[in-house]
């Protein structure tokens, strides 16, 4: 166990140092870091399930700035304890929650360190002291948001597998259902946030036509999307195929000849 909280734990790190050090490379999304934590812990799939239902939730979440809750360290806990205590995918957002919550909290007292050495720096470069800046901005800092995220994720790994499921038994059923609700909601939020950018006038009947399929045709994702590709392809080559016919004024296509053309002229 031990071993493993580890682990999570570094998970936790590289994915909060992503956008930070790594310039982004979108493994601070939930998706991802459930998907690496069930590859790690042997089960790929509650992983996938996990941080899929995390990523909707986190986009319900979402808002405008620097602002809002970020729910992938308490995705990642979650997604870790389901799998080694074998709970239902809809306890990880009962665990994610005060994770989220807590981690909030730790950022915020490290911001205000932060900021601190902020003015370190500013001091130091004032000093002509640039190797001391350096450490600060590349060492310390990295370091503190290593350690405020290691930290939480390992001891909720570590100590949580074992309390866990008597805390989920001891919850009365219906606040755990009430949680399930209200995950949904959120998730179809996060769901509805992101078609917005999506859908338009032009493809809101694509929409409609897979939602249809997918409710009344009984095939698998996997299946209608493959239909899907297949459709888009023969989209593409009605629309832009052949570009080299054209329409002449009655209707009728014509062949472009651009050597006849030039002779014309």
């Amino acid at each position: 166990m031990l071993f493993k909280a580890i682990i999570v734990g570094l998970i936790a790190v590289f994915a909060r140092i992503d956008s930070r050090m790594l310039g982004r490379l979108n493994f601070e999304r939930p998706l991802i870091t459930c998907t690496l934590v069930g590859l790690f812990l042997g089960d790929i799939k509650v992983g996938l399930l996990v941080g899929a239902q995390m990523e909707m939730v986190s986009l319900g979440f979402m808002s405008i700035g620097a602002s809002g809750f970020d729910m992938n360290m308490g995705s990642i806990a979650g997604c870790a304890l389901v799998i080694l205590t074998g709970a239902k995918i809809e306890t990880a957002l009962a665990i994610a929650t005060p994770m989220t919550l807590l981690i909030t909290l730790i950022e915020t007292a490290a911001s205000v360190v932060r900021i601190s050495m902020t003015h370190m720096i500013d001091n130091y470069v004032d000093k002509s002291e640039y190797k001391k800046a350096k450490l600060v901005d590349i060492f310390w800092g990295p370091m503190l948001y290593a350690v405020c995220t290691f930290v939480p994720v390992f001891m909720a790994v570590y100590l949580g597998a074992d309390v866990i499921n008597a805390i989920v038994n001891a919850v009365p059923q219906f606040v755990l259902d009430g949680i399930t609700l209200g995950a949904n909601l959120v998730a179809f939020f996060g769901f509805a946030m992101l078609l917005s950018v999506m859908i338009n006038k032009k493809n809101a009947i694509f929409f409609f036509f897979g939602f249809a399929i997918a409710a009344y045709s009984g095939l698998s994702l996997t299946a209608i999307a493959i239909i899907s590709i297949i459709m888009a392809v023969l989209f593409y080559q009605i629309k832009y195929g052949d570009g080299s016919l054209q329409l002449s004024s009655n209707g009728q296509v014509d062949d472009y000849d651009e050597l006849e053309d030039d002779l014309d002229d």
